[in-house]
């Protein structure tokens, strides 16, 4: 895994979206870097799924930071939830294009690539 970056994913849609696929929801909770801080934007807001307010946290943390791929695929699963398949595929589809290749490390101590939750994104977008 030379290469390889591991990041704490601090935010819930990354994990949200492998429910389908994998136990309950508390194993699937994103260990968080801290309680408060600019990794959690969004992060509560999605979990009581406030997607307006969701949007508005990430929006805001990409305008100071564009390439964070964790904001990136949690705006995603918010355009996804709020019916806007096209926004979220068009994200999903930037982030598997890139070159990042960092492991979102969960609650449950499972490392997940970006990637590989991006393609579970858009495969959810198509079965919808």
């Amino acid at each position: 895994m030379a290469g390889i970056k591991v990041v704490a994913l601090s935010t819930a849609a990354a994990a949200l979206m492998l429910l389908p696929q994998v136990g309950s929801a508390q194993t699937l909770l994103p260990q968080a870097e801290a309680a408060v801080g600019e990794g959690n934007l969004g992060y509560q807001a999605i979990r009581n799924k406030d997607w307006a307010t969701a949007e508005r946290q990430l929006l805001a943390g990409l305008q100071q930071n564009p390439s964070n791929v964790f904001r990136q695929l949690n705006l995603a699963w918010v355009y996804a939830q709020t019916g806007r398949k096209a926004e979220a595929a068009a994200i999903y589809e930037r982030v598997l294009k890139g070159d990042e290749n960092r492991v979102a490390a969960l609650a449950s101590r499972e490392g997940v690539p970006v990637k590989q939750l991006a393609e579970r994104g858009l495969s959810l977008l198509e079965n919808r």
